[in-house]
This record gives C-alpha cells, structure tokens and sequence, in this order.
C-alpha cells in the first residue's frame, strides 16, 4: 500500500475486510475497464441520501419536509461530495487516466464520484451501520454548520441564470409512478444545453431536486458554457 493510499484510509476512518471492495471503488471509469467504480458510484449515491436523510430527520424534528429536502440536497450535491473526497485525500488515492486529475470541473466529479464509490463500498463491507458511522463523521461539520435551511435551489438556478443573461429554465415532468398515496415524480429542467433530471414524492421536490443537481452541474462548468 503506497503512502497516498495508506494517507487516504487513515483520514477515512474505516478498515476493510474485503479489500478489492476498496480497490474497486478507487477504479474510475476513464481507465477503460469494465471492473470500475461506477456500481458502488451507483450505490453510495443510495446510501449517502438515506444516511443524510436520516440524520436531518433526526436533528430537525419540527422541520418541514421542503425545507428538510432543501438541506438534503445541499448536504449530498456533488460540490460537497468533491469537498469532503479533497479532505480525506481520496485524490491522491483515485486511479484514473492521467489526464483527467488536473481538469477542472472533470477532476471534481472524478473525485464526487469516487466519494460515493467509497460509501458503497463501505456499506457491502460493512453494512448499513459502518456506512453511517463513517458518513457522521465526515459531514458532522457541515451538518453542524447548516443552521437554516439553504435558499430554495429554484430560486438560486433562477438568479443564476439571470445574473447570465440567459434563457429561463424549464421544467417539464417527465414520469409519474407509484400508487395514488405514494406517487414518485421524476421532472426534468433544461438550461441551454445542460438538462438535469430530478425525483421526489411531489412536483414541486422534484422540480427542487433537478434544480438543485442542475445548478451543481452549471457551477462545475466552465463560466459561459451551460
């Protein structure tokens, strides 16, 4: 184990009993194999929004379900996802092409998606409890730090965009599933070439959830280019 890796697990805090989950899971997809971190990617992204989702259901108890969404996808977007793989060194531990670790917005959705390969990972090693253990810990900070709820991600895609000059987003449903109780909604919004699509238990969640992953998306673009 190299020095960047050993550096890496310390910072994580978890220990494996199946390593090749760990190798797995530091395997990008840009080194064109097909045993890549992309499922445990898939995964962790499950795990991160149930362990997160629990944790601010339990802090907040009073809170109403908008503004519990509101945090939600602040606490598991892709920018605090690159943060916290930053911190814990995931970086230097990553295996991927060369090229790809000093671009910019690629470099940091390289290291978001490895953060939730490793999540992954962490919960088929250890299960549901390690994962929690070790995702308290990482975002215990920021959890501690959100004292309010972040501005509705609608209404900060909208100043986004405006303070760009450029066209309005737009929502559209695209799927509706589930019994009449329990519906899923799934709502895409477009902003120039950039379409983002979002899920949630009514219009309006959904619609928070695509304008939230879509702003992400657009902050990780080079300015001008949406």
């Amino acid at each position: 184990m190299d020095a960047a890796l050993k550096e890496f697990v310390s910072r994580l805090g978890y220990v494996f009993e199946n390593v090749d989950l760990l190798n797995r899971a530091l395997r990008h997809a840009s080194l064109d194999i097909d045993d890549n971190n992309e499922r445990l990617e898939f995964l962790g992204d499950r795990v991160l929004g149930l362990v997160i989702a629990g944790l601010i259901l339990e802090k907040y108890p009073s809170e109403k379900e908008g503004d519990l969404a509101r945090r939600l996808a602040d606490l598991v977007s892709r920018r605090v996802c690159a943060e916290i793989a930053h911190e814990i060194g995931l970086s230097g531990a990553m295996r991927c092409d060369p090229g790809q670790k000093d671009k910019g917005a690629p470099a940091r959705n390289i290291l978001a998606n490895g953060c939730e390969a490793v999540l992954g990972a962490v919960y088929l090693d250890g299960g549901i409890q390690a994962a929690e253990r070790v995702i308290s810990r990482l975002w215990h900070i920021r959890l501690e730090a959100q004292t309010s709820a972040p501005i509705d991600a609608k209404t900060s895609l909208q100043e986004w965009v405006m303070k760009r000059k450029l066209n309005m987003p737009v929502y559209q449903i695209i799927a509706q599933s589930g019994p009449a109780h329990a519906p899923t909604f799934r709502v895409s919004v477009s902003v120039g070439d950039t379409i983002v699509e979002g899920a949630g238990p009514s219009r309006r969640l959904a619609e928070q959830s695509a304008a939230a992953k879509c702003l992400d998306v657009l902050l990780q673009k080079p300015e001008g280019n949406a």
